[in-house]
């Protein structure tokens, strides 16, 4: 579905102090939780800012930055390769090693620089090996380590976003989906196309698709229609037990002043529900819905789609039943 997004509206003003042209993610604990699975939201997320501009409209780079072990002395390049090599495979169990390929350009270990972080030495040895022209001023730093994000803005003078799962005490957000709109804040306001990518992404989450965003007249407020995913039950039908269709919906998106975005889409009615549910079961009972593994199904307007989640969704394979 294609989206239009307005521009801001009111005086656009940045927190950054230079310009940003490589994220720089920790692993453990900011990515991944104690059992190496990827927070909610952390693909949506990647698969956001891969789109992202800086403001000089060059593709903005990222790569991922791990203390995980350090080789025992006497080090050699053999156990350096051992312990890298052993990260990839805890990457791979992550499934989120696409998202850092060429992992020899975009994966560094603290074994590989021969120091911890927050040395300035591993993160210049990152920028190194991701082979671009950046200073660690033109860095942001994204993890979960309290000490390493002072350090970071600190010592070394980088941007440095904290993520919190659990706990109290400080933290920028703790909340995946709006990663991508305080990333995009950071860079650039300015950069429609990251905003665009940042609110889509932050809405998915909630299961909104994004149709049109329109300002309201009050800075950093905007209206906003779209189609949420809502599970409907047809127990009749063997391949539609759980399918989500999506129902018109509109609301309110705001913008906070660290780019955070918050929603007010009021959910569909009873009655909006009831409705899409007697249209999947008329689209059944007149065979326009794809039946499962059929190569050809004449006929069929619809068919059955999974998403990144393994939700089954209802969607239009073409506008005529011819």
């Amino acid at each position: 579905m294609t989206s239009r997004i307005a521009r801001p509206v009111g005086k656009v003003t940045s927190q950054r102090k230079s310009l940003i042209r490589v994220v720089i993610f920790d692993l453990g604990l900011t990515l991944i939780d104690g059992h190496n699975q990827p927070f909610d939201h952390v693909r949506e997320t990647l698969t956001a800012i891969a789109s992202f501009k800086t403001a000089e409209g060059k593709p903005l780079r990222s790569c991922l930055l791990s203390d995980f072990a350090m080789a025992t002395p006497p080090v050699t390049a053999q156990k350096v390769r051992a312990l890298f090599t052993q990260y990839l495979g805890i990457l791979d169990q992550t499934g989120l090693r696409p998202f850092f390929e060429p992992v020899q350009r975009r994966v560094t270990l603290s074994t590989q620089a021969g120091v911890l972080k927050p040395d300035r030495a591993l993160f210049e040895t990152a920028l190194r090996r991701l082979r671009v022209k950046a200073t660690l001023e033109e860095c942001l730093f994204v993890t979960e380590n309290a000490a390493h994000i002072k350090a970071a803005r600190n010592r070394l003078h980088m941007s440095a976003l904290q993520f919190r799962a659990a706990g109290s005490g400080h933290f920028d957000f703790d909340d995946w989906s709006q990663a991508p709109a305080m990333i995009a804040h950071l860079i650039d306001q300015r950069q429609d196309g990251n905003r665009h990518a940042a609110i889509k992404a932050y809405l998915a989450a909630r299961d909104i698709e994004l149709s049109s965003l329109a300002p309201t007249g009050k800075p950093g407020r905007f209206r906003l229609s779209g189609q949420m995913w809502c599970l409907v039950v047809l127990p009749g039908f063997a391949d539609l037990q759980a399918v989500h269709v999506s129902v018109p919906v509109e609301g309110e998106l705001i913008s906070g002043s660290k780019g955070e975005l918050h929603s007010r889409v009021s959910r569909p009615t009873e009655e909006q529900i009831a409705e899409a549910t007697a249209f999947v079961g008329s689209l059944a009972a007149h065979g326009q819905i794809a039946q499962r593994g059929a190569i050809r199904s004449a006929g069929a307007t619809h068919e059955i789609a999974t998403d990144d989640n393994g939700r089954r969704r209802l969607v239009r394979k073409r506008f005529s039943a011819l």
